[in-house]
């Protein structure tokens, strides 16, 4: 069995492929679950721990970050 993920790229298509989905479940032919919808605006992605160390390493060299380049990156 394989899963998939799927992304509507198009809000005005999520009802059509929904029911496509539903159809084939329905169908026995898949199991199909939505799952909640992803923001894509403001999405921020957490700082690896080599991201955070090396912040820190270039913070004790000089100011390289300002607080809101800082914030960003580590999600705050």
């Amino acid at each position: 069995m394989k899963t998939y993920q799927i992304k509507v790229l198009a809000d005005r298509d999520e009802t059509t492929v929904s029911d496509i989905l539903t159809d084939l479940a329905n169908k026995g032919i898949i199991e199909f679950s939505a799952g909640a919808p992803q923001q894509t605006e403001n999405k921020r992605q957490e700082a690896s721990e080599d991201q955070v160390q090396e912040i820190i390493e270039e913070s004790e060299l000089g100011p390289y970050y300002s607080e809101k380049e800082a914030k960003d990156i580590l999600n705050l």
